[in-house]
């Protein structure tokens, strides 16, 4: 059954909602950079914006405007994909413990550091009482939320869904897996071979139906743990059965490439061992690391099928754009255990 995305907006480390970065990105060269918030009064009252911590805003304000974006007043279903959830809350009321010797806690703090949190305030807000799921698998959190998306179409169960994909950084949990290694990112010799540690917000609103505005198909995904040798290939040859696609009619493969080795190391062999020359599209340069780092390539992606052009900034080895963008293969993989591959084309 078919799938297409209808808007898609995001609150990153590029100018937030807003598809500047397509044309004039924002670079960086720190190991740390923090979202770039909109003017969130322009959007939520004040006694509404008092009581959300920053993730619940970029949530809510991510999903009014791809709501409107798309002509849609309320979805029929509302997944998210997260993979820490509101952690700054949760340590607000881990601090509070410790520090009143665990006695007059506010119970806010704890009510929203759940993970549940994002999509069912986004439900609350919307006034939406329809199918509300929210997945935490680490850096593969979006992609499970995407494929609970596809099987709920495919159910017939609904007509239009809002998925997201949030995370936040905060002081304490960058420096504890700064420790550990998990931003351990290698200097490179040019501004496409640079990572860094980031936020992400991303909204988008699915149909079973397109129109004019719509950025793109969504024609398949599958999921694989500690996939054996050869599983990874032959789910692309699943993938792309299903869509009636051969290998050479895709124009491009989008890929987590981080700079980090071991991340590295896995896209690095897929691509030699599978598409050889295929143009390879990075966007972790631009939007940075993150666990829901995925909702900003598929949304990266989205954007450029609707133009039909891929920028040469977002290109691996070259800096001319890539014109008359069909589709485009996404893969990513978290650590090496968890592996998606979703095929995308534009309409």
């Amino acid at each position: 059954m078919s799938v297409y995305i209808q808007s898609a907006n995001q609150i990153s480390v590029q100018k937030p909602l807003s598809d500047e970065w397509l044309s004039s990105p924002v670079l960086y060269s720190e190991k740390r950079v923090p979202a770039k918030d909109p003017d969130f009064k322009a959007f939520l009252s004040p006694l509404m914006s008092r009581r959300m911590c920053n993730l619940l805003k970029r949530a809510v304000v991510l999903s009014r405007l791809t709501l409107k974006e798309a002509q849609v007043e309320i979805p029929d279903a509302i997944i998210s994909g997260t993979g820490l959830g509101c952690i700054e809350n949760t340590e607000k009321f881990l601090a509070s413990i410790s520090d009143n010797d665990e006695q007059f806690l506010q119970p806010t703090f704890f009510m929203q550091s759940t993970h549940n949190i994002l999509s069912s305030t986004i439900a609350i807000e919307l006034k939406c009482h329809g199918y509300n799921n929210t997945f935490v698998h680490r850096g593969v959190s979006f992609e499970n939320a995407l494929l609970d998306a596809m099987m709920q179409f495919e159910l017939k169960n609904i007509n239009t869904l809002l998925l997201g994909g949030y995370d936040e950084l905060t002081d304490h949990y960058y420096t504890f897996f700064d420790r550990l290694g998990l931003w351990d990112f290698q200097p490179g010799d040019t501004y496409k071979k640079k990572s860094f540690a980031a936020e992400a917000a991303v909204g988008m609103l699915l149909a079973n139906k397109k129109n004019d505005n719509t950025l793109c198909e969504i024609n398949s995904a599958v999921l694989m743990y500690q996939p054996e040798n050869g599983q990874v290939r032959k789910s692309l040859e699943t993938i792309l059965e299903k869509a009636c696609c051969k290998p050479e009619n895709i124009d491009a493969l989008a890929t987590g490439i981080n700079t980090i080795p071991a991340n590295d190391a896995v896209y690095n062999d897929f691509i030699r061992n599978t598409f050889g020359t295929l143009p390879v599209m990075c966007y972790k340069h631009l939007f940075g690391e993150s666990w829901s780092a995925p909702a900003l390539g598929i949304y990266a992606a989205a954007k450029c099928l609707k133009k039909n052009t891929i920028p040469g900034f977002m290109l691996d080895a070259t800096e001319t754009d890539l014109k008359d963008v069909k589709r485009i293969l996404f893969y990513n993989h978290c650590k090496n255990k968890s592996h998606s591959l979703i095929l995308l084309s534009s309409c």
